[in-house]
């Protein structure tokens, strides 16, 4: 057999299903060609689910007390998508802060931040002077907080998100 190398860790292996394995077969390195093969799937078909709501609504119609039902008996999709929201409600805040900076305003995006209240900011930056936050502020894609979340949301548990 030939050896070829894994196009996401860089190992090399032995393809043991002939030459189709295309990955190591780690656990990462399928999720990784798994996601490829989706997103690339996607592109090839934009409009698969395209005209699909009223299908869905018509049967969600049909069962009404499904996904309260669902949500109760699945406790850990519930975790999963609540700690999701709230990374798409940061991202959210985000995007509205780097609109204000390209308006040449980066003072009155310090002034939002330091006002908001549910902002879940690490204790250590707001013993931080002004500057330090100004500075931060000013570095484009920067934003730790998100990068945090990702890291301390629970994985996805054996959940299937039905939208993949």
């Amino acid at each position: 057999m030939k050896w070829k190398q894994c196009p996401y860790c860089q190992n090399s292996f032995i393809p043991r299903g002939g030459q189709r394995q295309k990955t190591c077969g780690s656990c990462s390195c399928q999720k990784a060609l798994k996601k490829d093969n989706n997103a690339r799937w996607r592109k090839n078909n934009p409009d698969c689910c395209r005209g699909d709501y009223p299908r869905v609504k018509a049967w969600l119609d049909f069962h009404p007390d499904y996904l309260r039902h669902y949500r109760q008996t699945h406790p850990a999709y519930v975790d999963k998508n609540r700690c999701a929201q709230k990374l798409r409600d940061r991202q959210r805040r985000l995007h509205l802060d780097i609109q204000a900076k390209l308006k040449r305003q980066p003072p009155e995006v310090i002034e939002q931040l330091w006002n908001l209240t549910d902002l879940d900011i690490q204790d250590e930056l707001s013993l931080q002077p002004l500057e330090i936050t100004l500075l931060l502020s000013t570095i484009p894609c920067l934003d730790m907080q998100v990068m945090l979340d990702k890291k301390s949301c629970p994985k996805d548990n054996g959940i299937i998100d039905p939208r993949r």
